[in-house]
């Protein structure tokens, strides 16, 4: 039992990021940063994470209830919205829309998103007899054409609830965007008519052109509005037990909100764990002078990629969220089934897949032993070599190699090879997928991967990152020391972020009086809402983007504009638009005098908050690192296995200097330095690797 006192003039922050398969946790006081992982535990959300938070103050020399009060800022990355996506268990919902309109949803716009390789419909989260329409019209302009009868309204939605057992309620009308009156009359009856009914405005909500796209995120708000309950009974938790603030979410934009914020719009938390560990690789990126990342995340169930360019990250309004097409504003990352814990099995015309199911935390991999007999990627890992079954955790999980190398046998008998060859074959098809996703994020923007660096983040990020960075001739590598926990680093690490939008419908040059009145009211809500989080007025900065597009075309770009919206600055904004629209899609693509339209004003608020931040250390004089011991790495038929030296992490300083083939192990990750590469530690203690030295 340890006694020590908390330090009272330490700037305690925890950040928490809850995983398919673990927990993990950091915590930092400013000049040094701590770290722990537990098995998550499903269905139980508060359990894994104070089970997390426990280990981490004992590795402080405290206990939990010690160190609380102390802390000023705690923030958490959650799957309970991603969950409740994936595993389509979300709420029954109904939907009220304009009549002649009901057909809306299902038709989709004739969006379709990819379903292992086929084209569908993306997925519906209403049914289509779920789906009401009602008398009221509003035109393009916002004129009234039909009057909302209120009654009309208040009767559909009793039906909803009486005969189809709806659980929540999107009212949705067309071009309430522009005028929402007939919205907000309709949701304020139903709500007095139905008290324990939760109603929700889509114009409210997201107040932007596109029907389709702003309903679809108002139907998600509603789908996923019962996924925070567990995060709510943690927050009781940590307060009663002496946590003096709030806890602050991570949510999909990549800046935090408070849990009352987040119950609003539980939907902007669908990518919260990646997105934090988006926020914590910038850090690392600014640490080491690098403006041009693409961020690699390998977790227990996912591979996530983002970019960063010009030091921001890349971001989007629109797009497939797990089969679901939302207007969603997140940062822009792919996913792919390839984790840790993604099972390996083959397809009915025998080719050897590799996800998107996981094992999970229960009944986890093979070699767990927890019950599970599949082979996953952790499973090949194993038998390859990469991973040393007694070092697992730094030692405090024993993993079983035998097991492994069943689960991979029996999928190698299917095929006609061996374990070492199956598991060979799950190492190169999850590579592939990796490799997949990375193409696709470069390619959709015209950008050249090898002008890129590439970060590695999650806990088995390290042992695939410089295979990836080959593949696409990215010549540098950053492992940061906390990349296995660095989506819980991003917890406690993201400011606080809130925006506002608003349609505009504006073709330039527009009235500079018509775009002041939306900038400002719009700069006047976010303040407000940072205010409301508690963010002092020096602490907070505001921005102004617009989203363009050429006069009725599909899809806009979004640059950031200031709050000058004069006609200078208006010219300004449409040659930037055009310039960046023919370096995406080639000078061909512009058709000469096309009008630039505004489609929705969009204000960016930002509150510095106390946060965790990475430390430099001294460095010292260049020289290599000596292995510790050998290890043999198997490869497919045809290659030797690679006699590779293995390195502690804790053994080097800044300074040394690692040559591959070698592995470098660390308390809760591995990382693999392959042959004809070398991994240099440098201040922060990341491994910054020469690819191809």
């Amino acid at each position: 039992m340890t006694t020590a006192v908390v330090q009272e003039d330490a700037v305690w922050c925890i950040g928490v990021d809850v995983g398919g398969t673990f927990t993990d946790v950091v915590l930092s006081d400013g000049a040094r940063v701590r770290r722990a992982k537990a098995p998550s535990t499903p269905g139980e959300l508060g359990r894994g994470v104070l089970d997390a938070c426990r280990l981490v103050a004992e590795r402080a020399g405290t206990t939990l209830e010690q160190l609380l009060p102390s802390v000023q800022r705690f923030g958490l990355g959650t799957t309970a919205v991603t969950n409740v996506i994936a595993s389509r268990t979300g709420r029954r919902v109904g939907l009220l829309t304009t009549a002649g309109f009901e057909d809306l949803v299902p038709v989709a716009r004739g969006i379709r998103t990819s379903d292992n390789g086929w084209l569908v419909p993306p997925v519906s989260l209403v049914e289509p007899a779920d789906i009401v329409g009602v008398r009221e019209r509003v035109d393009r302009s916002g004129t009234v054409l039909t009057k909302l009868e209120v009654a009309d309204a208040v009767a559909a939605a009793r039906r909803l609830v009486a005969d189809h057992g709806i659980e929540a309620l999107v009212v949705s009308f067309l071009w309430a965007a522009v005028n929402d009156g007939h919205e907000r009359d309709a949701v304020a009856a139903i709500r007095e008519a139905l008290p324990d009914l939760p109603v929700s405005s889509a114009a409210a909500l997201l107040p932007v052109v596109r029907e389709y796209d702003r309903t679809q995120f108002a139907l998600l708000n509603a789908y996923t509005s019962g996924a925070l309950d567990g995060v709510e009974e943690l927050a009781r938790e940590l307060a009663a037990r002496g946590l003096p603030n709030d806890v602050l979410l991570v949510h999909s934009g990549g800046g935090s909100l408070s849990v009352a914020e987040s119950r609003r719009a539980p939907a902007t938390l669908a990518e919260s764990g990646p997105a934090a560990g988006v926020v914590a690789a910038l850090a690392a990126c600014e640490a080491a002078g690098v403006t041009e990342a693409v961020v690699g995340d390998v977790g227990g169930t996912s591979y996530d990629v983002s970019l960063i360019v010009g030091g921001n990250p890349s971001r989007r309004t629109r797009g497939e969220l797990m089969g679901v097409w939302t207007a969603l504003p997140m940062l822009d990352i792919d996913s792919v089934g390839a984790g840790g814990g993604s099972l390996a099995w083959i397809d009915p015309l025998g080719i050897l897949r590799v996800g998107p199911r996981s094992a999970g935390a229960r009944p986890g991999p093979a070699c767990y032993r927890r019950g599970g007999t599949e082979p996953t990627v952790t499973d090949a890992l194993v038998v390859l070599g990469y991973i040393d079954p007694d070092r697992f955790l730094g030692g405090e999980m024993t993993l079983d190699r035998e097991a492994a190398v069943e689960a991979c046998g029996r999928l190698g008998a299917a095929m006609g090879v061996g374990p070492e060859q199956a598991a060979w074959g799950i190492w190169e098809v999850a590579t592939a997928s990796m490799v997949r996703a990375l193409r696709s994020q470069f390619a959709e923007r015209g950008l050249d991967p090898r002008a890129f660096t590439m970060v590695s983040v999650g806990g088995c990020g390290g042992l695939f990152a410089a295979a990836l960075a080959r593949e696409l001739h990215i010549g540098r590598v950053l492992v940061p020391e906390l990349a296995s926990v660095f989506s819980a680093f991003g917890a406690a690490a993201s400011d606080i972020r809130r925006e506002r939008s608003r349609a505009a419908g504006l073709v330039l040059p527009a009235d500079p009086e018509v775009l002041r009145s939306i900038v400002d009211r719009l700069t006047a809500e976010v303040t407000d809402d940072l205010a409301a989080d508690g963010v002092a007025p020096g602490n907070a900065q505001v921005g102004v983007e617009a989203e363009l597009r050429f006069h009725r075309q599909r899809f806009e770009l979004a640059m950031e504009w200031s709050d000058d919206v004069g006609e200078d600055s208006q010219a300004a904004l449409r040659d930037r638009f055009v310039g960046e629209y023919s370096r995406r899609y080639g000078k061909g693509a512009l058709v000469s005098g096309a009008p630039v339209e505004v489609a929705n004003v969009r204000v960016v608020g930002v509150g510095r908050t106390v946060r965790a931040r990475l430390v430099p250390r001294p460095t010292e004089d260049d020289r290599d690192a000596i292995p510790s011991a050998r290890r043999t790495i198997h490869r497919g038929n045809g290659y030797e296995p690679w006699d590779a030296g293995v390195v502690r992490h804790e053994d080097l300083r800044p300074g040394s200097i690692v040559t591959g083939p070698a592995i470098v192990e660390a308390a809760d990750t591995t990382i693999w330095v392959p042959a004809g590469a070398a991994a240099r530690m440098d201040a922060h203690r990341t491994l910054d690797i020469e690819v191809d030295r």
